[in-house]
């Protein structure tokens, strides 16, 4: 089964989760054949007990029983792991699990083996896999914070520092250019700076583009803000947000390794 998985935070009766699902299976769902929703409900408060108040520790136990949980799903094809909605003291898991799968008695029987957690499931009718489609998945503009969490965790694995402000591009796109000045005149005061406005004749729809640039850091709160604040003011002129890009900043071991890297490299090139 093909995964792509994908985190995003959401305020949902007036609170703040973070949503982790697999938005690969919105491509073929609903799925012919399993129908039944089982929804999984962990509390955090008992594993903060076990793990002496420790936030870290409680959500690494979490992570450790989701694991199993999802292995032991999948190796037995039970079920289809949707994903997690997490707030502050649950954990909630959403499976869609085969039609005529005994899902109380093997799920008791499952969940045994976890007995310092506590926890309560339920199972509800949803053929059109509803829940996942029109609850769970991303809405754009949470698409485009997948997006921001992707690149901020490639940049950091490759040794960025995500904290060093520095000039951020963003691209917009507007059907004519009324929209595109509208959209000029409320970014200046918010200290973008316009690179580019022009007319792409090679695009079809929404033609012209916007290309600006501001001074911020990368970690992915500031991001998601500023990706929000262009995405909404474009959306009120009639325009669409396109993205951003950035350079690379490396902190002072990566770019220590980059450097002899390099050096090794002419070294070994010279002795050919």
């Amino acid at each position: 089964m093909e995964e792509d998985w994908n985190l995003f935070e959401r305020i949902r009766d007036r609170e703040q989760v973070l949503i982790f699902m697999n938005t690969a299976l919105k491509q073929k769902a609903p799925f012919i054949g399993y129908g039944q929703r089982i929804t999984i409900i962990f509390n955090m408060y008992s594993l903060w007990d076990l793990s002496d108040s420790s936030t870290q520790k409680a959500q690494q136990a979490f992570y450790e029983l989701e694991d199993r949980l999802i292995s032991r799903m999948k190796d037995k094809g039970y079920a289809l792991y949707a994903g997690r909605i997490s707030s502050h003291n649950k954990m909630e898991m959403y499976f869609y699990a085969k039609d005529d799968w005994d899902w109380e008695r093997e799920m008791k029987r499952i969940l045994l083996d976890f007995p310092n957690f506590r926890y309560y499931f339920s199972m509800h009718l949803d053929v059109d896999w509803s829940f996942y489609l029109e609850e769970m998945a991303p809405s754009p503009l949470e698409e485009q914070w997948m997006r921001n969490a992707k690149i901020a965790y490639a940049l950091k694995r490759r040794g960025d520092n995500l904290e060093k402000a520095r000039e951020v591009q963003h691209w917009l796109h507007f059907p004519d250019s009324t929209r595109m000045d509208e959209m000029k005149s409320k970014v200046g005061p918010l200290g973008y700076r316009v690179i580019v406005s022009e007319l792409d004749t090679t695009r079809q729809v929404e033609p012209y583009v916007l290309h600006l640039s501001k001074l911020h850091t990368l970690d992915v709160p500031t991001v998601n803000a500023v990706t929000k604040e262009l995405f909404v003011l474009a959306s009120e002129v009639g325009g669409t947000y396109d993205g951003w890009g950035t350079r690379l900043i490396l902190k002072f071991p990566a770019k220590l390794r980059a450097h002899l890297k390099r050096v090794c490299s002419k070294m070994i090139a010279a002795f050919k």
